[in-house]
């Protein structure tokens, strides 16, 4: 099981697309170094261009940090968008992502009616992400939410090397899913991950070991399918909808270090049962 651990790339004051600027990606790049991760998700990638994503990419080099991942946006039902529209949005994060050095391309089944129902209708689409993101290099990593079989058979359904499974653990607790049986589900199709906890009542993007997932569980599971990537956290820098009004003030900083003590700990006790 890889001890590697990544973080999205998320600011305590930016809470839209369009704050997340190269001067931000920047500034907070040297900070996850200083915390200690390895590798970063870019959350948000719609306010940069190709520019200035080679200035990232270099910026992370120099201070030895991986570029792994990007979160693209989202297909939304009762938004003006429409199919067209989510495509040329989708070329964009593409060559954004290209230009990053990232490997994975986390995307959302479409959030249109009925959701998670159309299994022909969202495989065309995700078939036509994967034709973008196939011409720029990147692994195509479908985010569980949905039930996890829907997000397997889909994947199988697709039948490309290049595209594959994001586990999201909190997305899979909060539809009474056990996270550690999620991955076992995905096997081999796992390319990413988004580690978050909640309560079981909202997707609060806490950090693992701040909710109620098994994370010793989770990370043994990891093991036992063969994960080979960085452990990926997904936190979040707005923080007013939890569950937990005491967590809405809980400093980004504190989960953040919180994390990382809390993940090698475990990564470490099970890799000392296992020798």
């Amino acid at each position: 099981m890889s001890v590697a651990i990544g973080c999205n790339i998320v600011h305590p004051l930016c809470d839209k697309a369009e704050m997340y600027t190269r001067q931000v990606y920047l500034e907070r790049i040297s900070a996850y170094k200083r915390y200690g991760f390895q590798h970063v998700e870019f959350s948000h990638v719609t306010a940069i261009n190709e520019a200035d994503a080679e200035a990232i990419r270099a910026h992370a080099g120099r201070v030895g940090i991986v570029p792994w991942s990007i979160h693209s946006e989202h297909l939304n039902a009762g938004e003006p968008q429409a199919v067209k529209d989510y495509f040329a949005v989708q070329t964009h994060c593409a060559e954004v992502a290209r230009s990053l050095g990232t490997t994975a391309y986390v995307c959302h089944i479409p959030n249109v009616p009925p959701y998670a129902k159309d299994m022909r209708r969202d495989a065309d689409i995700l078939r036509r992400l994967a034709d973008i993101t196939d011409a720029h290099g990147l692994k195509l990593a479908i985010e569980t939410g949905p039930p996890t079989d829907y997000v397997v058979e889909l994947a199988d359904r697709i039948d490309r090397r290049s595209v594959g499974i994001n586990l999201d653990t909190g997305h899979v607790f909060l539809i009474r899913e056990d996270p550690a049986a999620a991955a076992r589900k995905i096997g081999g199709r796992l390319i990413t991950t988004h580690l978050q906890d909640n309560f079981g009542k909202n997707d609060d993007h806490q950090a693992p070991g701040m909710g109620l997932i098994d994370w010793r569980e989770v990370l043994q599971a990891l093991k036992d399918i063969r994960y080979a990537g960085p452990l990926m956290v997904e936190l979040t820098g707005c923080k007013a909808n939890r569950t937990a009004e005491e967590l809405r003030d809980f400093s980004l900083e504190k989960e953040i270090v919180f994390t990382l003590g809390y993940l090698r700990f475990l990564a470490a006790g099970i890799a000392q049962e296992n020798e």
